[in-house]
């Protein structure tokens, strides 16, 4: 992990391209095998990043579905991330149970944490995807991890256009603060009630 990490620094501080996608269409290799698709979502955050993934492990005969939303934080350039987030999966199996019982299909919840590179039209990346099943599956806990090679198939701000995203983002900062300040607004009522109904007692 740390020699791939090594090689994303490397290729991410080299001016080979921006990181900024809004689609990517690839291959997960690791412990399962299988496609990965990702989407950004500005309208949740400009970094936050929709996960589709559908793989088969190598060692058993299961496969599964997960979605997963992740937030990229920029490290050292757009081009080097790192991120986290959480989903849930389900999915197929023909293994047996810890009692010896064929087992239910997997249903559960995951978690991710990881690190990725853009360069060239391609997009990289290693990650550590726990996975709790919730109802079925051959055992509770299920830890995977992986590497993703995706092609780019949408360059930043080529579905979502440019201005509406800031313009989006501008309106939810002035919602929130209108809400704060109605918030603070009845904080201070609700107070001054308090100590109107302790004075007149």
């Amino acid at each position: 992990m740390i020699r791939l990490l090594c090689y994303l620094v490397l290729f991410g501080s080299l001016p080979l391209g921006a990181q900024s996608y809004d689609a990517s269409l690839g291959l997960r290799i690791g412990t399962d095998i299988g496609a990965t698709v990702q989407f950004r979502l500005p309208r949740a955050h400009k970094n936050f990043v929709l996960e589709g993934i559908v793989q088969s492990s190598l060692v058993k005969d299961q496969g599964s579905i997960t979605f997963l939303g992740k937030q990229h934080q920029p490290l050292l350039s757009r081009r080097l991330n790192l991120f986290y987030g959480a989903g849930m999966h389900t999915g197929w199996t023909s293994e047996l149970d810890s009692d010896g019982q064929p087992a239910k299909s997997p249903l559960g919840i995951d978690g991710v944490v990881g690190a990725e590179a853009t360069f060239g039209g391609f997009n990289i990346s290693y990650d550590f995807k726990p996975a709790i099943n919730v109802r079925g599956g051959d055992k509770i806990l299920d830890a995977q991890t992986a590497v993703s090679v995706r092609y780019v198939i949408a360059k930043r701000n080529a579905i979502w256009d440019k201005k509406k995203e800031r313009a989006n983002r501008r309106d939810r900062k002035q919602n929130q603060r209108a809400r704060d300040k109605k918030r603070r607004r009845n904080d201070r009522d609700r107070s001054g009630k308090r100590w109107f109904e302790v004075w007149k007692n």
